[in-house]
């Protein structure tokens, strides 16, 4: 069977570490270089766009095997579910910026988990009783290890997990000797009946009726030895009951106990904690000797299609055992390379490789040991490769040349041809837009100048040479200033200073169509921002802090809705509006303990803590009944929890 790692609550790579592009920005190229705007068959046909070239994505040319339409990636034979890209880049940025987890406490820790793991292999090959000692020894160890910080008390929830099993089994082994004793009791009582029945045939072919023996021979007659017959076939019949009640127990608490250990097994793969499945898949046929090793999942739930996906073949403990095993066994050899990398600068191969190692293995000693200064390294090459991003989204070609230049510096096979070519096509384009807006301001035609600026800053913002054509344009007879401080605002999406200057504006925006037209949209946009707080704060005021919490969750949907389906201009923005931040900030103090719950069961939710964030989301919802964001939280996690929709 291929290697079997299917994590769905769990991220298993980094994706794209991506920005808010500004308005107009272009679509990423992927690895070939191609446009996937162009490989899509979608057009550009936004007439702003000004014939552009879609930037490179640096990072989405790392990861040739992601699939940015449905946030999966492919490794070891698997696809993974990447989930929150966010909550990836923030465990392995978090991880980047952690100790070394070298301490002796952990040594010690690792030493236990790799001799249970020699243990249960030998184990494994011998058939002992139950309880042996060696189950009883790995127990022990088990709940030793188990206070261990970095072990989560998985240890001791799989100790616990095999003191239930043997319980049921030596509950079994009672219902049996039980059975068996039984079996001895009906035996007595056949014999006894038998003896009964024969006397009876015996007298009766001596001479006279059965009547007439027993009216000679008192109670010791055919009569007598009916009842008696009839007696011992009743109780032989509730025997025999009985032990099938005990049988049907032992099936039944059997069947249970498997059910219960295939659950925590399965839990502790899905959380990526391999040494204790491994562990807990060895002693499996020890605790439950019937041979039987496939899970007993429903065939028609989420994990059952994922884990069959792979091998076509019911999915056994077995199978399971050895996933588990060929995951401690790449992660170790995959940090084994990473280091090699290192050490050869290969920096930008080395940081792809550790954040799938990161993601999968993260409860791994090897990764977890991984050096300080490896890390360090690591960490300058990914925050330089997160700036050229945002650089790149920003069209700041500048400090992208800058940062490109330092990033070759570190990584020796780092290969900046397709982005300088793109950077210098685009600083050229800028340039080309300036020298039209030039000849336009000498051949009198001020709005084709205004245009040709506009476009030149849309392409490279921080282009030198806007300074000095924007001086050149004051010095032009007639040339409006205020329709540049217009067009400057609106392109550095600074709505709120247009609304402050908006009687003086008002004037210059109605002397040009386009202009007028954009003009009124600030307006509104801001005036329907500006109402709606008035509004919202009058509910928390008179509502008190049931009304905050309502108003907060307006303010939220305000955001999603506008990050969504809110026009081209405005798109992504309302979160950068001020009063618009402070509002929100305001209210969800003031909604105090219900916020608070809602926040961290979201929070819970990311990091796939689903038992704590449904108590919490359940929390929020008892503190404010009308909440719909904590209703679709607790649908969200009841439906991972329940239904397993990962």
């Amino acid at each position: 069977m291929k290697a079997l790692y299917i994590l769905p609550l769990i991220p298993l790579a980094a994706a794209v570490a991506t920005a808010q592009m500004p308005t107009n920005t272009p679509q990423s190229f992927d690895l070939s270089g191609k446009s996937t705007q162009a490989q899509s068959g979608v057009r550009n046909d936004d007439p702003n766009s000004f014939g552009e070239t879609p930037p490179p994505q640096l990072l989405g040319m790392e990861l040739p095997l992601l699939d940015p339409s449905t946030d999966t990636v492919s490794y070891g034979g698997g696809k993974f579910d990447v989930g929150n890209n966010a909550m990836v880049r923030e465990r392995f940025e978090k991880y980047l910026n952690q100790t070394p987890d070298d301490t002796e406490a952990s040594r010690k820790y690792r030493r236990s988990i790799e001799k249970l793991i020699d243990l249960t292999q030998k184990y494994s090959k011998n058939a002992g009783p139950v309880g042996s000692k060696v189950l009883v020894k790995i127990g022990m160890t088990l709940y030793d290890i188990s206070d261990y910080p970095g072990d989560g008390q998985q240890a001791g929830a799989l100790a616990s997990g095999m003191v239930s099993a043997l319980d049921a089994q030596r509950a079994n082994l009672r219902r049996d000797k039980a059975n068996q004793k039984i079996d001895d009791d009906i035996e007595k009582l056949v014999k006894k009946t038998n003896s009964l029945t024969n006397q009876n045939t015996q007298k009766g072919s001596g001479g006279g009726s059965i009547g007439n023996i027993q009216g000679k021979s008192g109670s010791g007659g055919g009569v007598s030895h009916t009842v008696r017959i009839a007696f011992n076939t009743q109780k032989i019949a509730e025997h025999k009951a009985k032990q099938g009640a005990n049988v049907a127990a032992s099936e039944a608490s059997l069947l249970k106990a498997k059910i219960q250990y295939q659950a925590l097994l399965l839990s502790m793969f899905l959380e990526r904690r391999f040494d204790h499945t491994v562990i807990g898949a060895r002693v499996y046929r020890h605790l439950f000797r019937d041979g039987d090793t496939t899970l007993n999942m429903e065939k028609d739930s989420d994990a059952y299609k994922m884990f069959t996906g792979i091998s076509g073949m019911p999915p056994t403990v077995n199978a399971l055992d050895s996933a588990a095993a060929n995951a401690r066994r790449d992660i170790d050899q995959s940090m084994d390379a990473i280091s090699n990398l290192i050490a050869q600068n290969k920096l930008g191969e080395a940081t792809n490789r550790l954040i799938t190692a990161v993601a999968i293995g993260e409860f791994m000693q090897s990764v977890a040991v991984f050096p300080a200064e490896s890390r360090r390294r690591v960490a300058e090459y990914w925050n330089l490769r997160k700036n050229a991003m945002v650089a790149l989204n920003a069209r700041d070609y500048g400090e992208v040349e800058r940062i490109s230049g330092r990033l070759k510096e570190l990584d020796v096979d780092y290969n900046d041809s397709l982005l300088m070519s793109y950077t210098e096509a685009k600083k050229t384009q800028s340039d080309g837009y300036l020298r039209q807006a030039r000849k336009a301001l000498q051949a009198g035609k001020e709005d084709e100048a205004m245009e040709a600026m506009a476009n030149a800053a849309v392409v490279w913002p921080r282009n030198p040479n806007i300074q000095e054509a924007r001086k050149q344009v004051e010095k032009v007879d007639g040339f409006d200033k205020e329709k540049m401080e217009f067009a400057d605002l609106l392109s550095a999406k600074r709505f709120r200073d247009i609304y402050k200057s908006r009687n003086r504006l008002k004037v210059v925006a109605a002397l040009d169509e386009t202009m007028a037209q954009q003009y009124e949209a600030v307006i509104r946009y801001i005036e329907t921002i500006d109402n709606s707080l008035k509004q919202f704060k009058e509910i928390a005021e008179e509502q008190g802090t049931m009304g905050a919490g309502m108003a907060y969750e307006k303010l939220v949907e305000m955001q999603a809705e506008n990050d969504t389906s809110a026009e081209e201009l405005f798109r992504g923005e309302l979160k950068n509006d001020k009063p618009f931040s402070d509002a929100l900030r305001d209210l969800r103090d003031a909604a105090g303990e219900f916020t608070d719950a809602l926040i961290t069961a979201q929070k819970h939710e990311k990091r796939g803590e689903y038992g704590s964030a449904l108590a919490l989301f359940y929390r929020a919802l008892e503190l404010n009944p009308t909440s719909t964001m904590a209703k679709d939280g607790i649908k969200r996690v009841s439906d991972v929890i329940f239904n397993a929709k990962f």
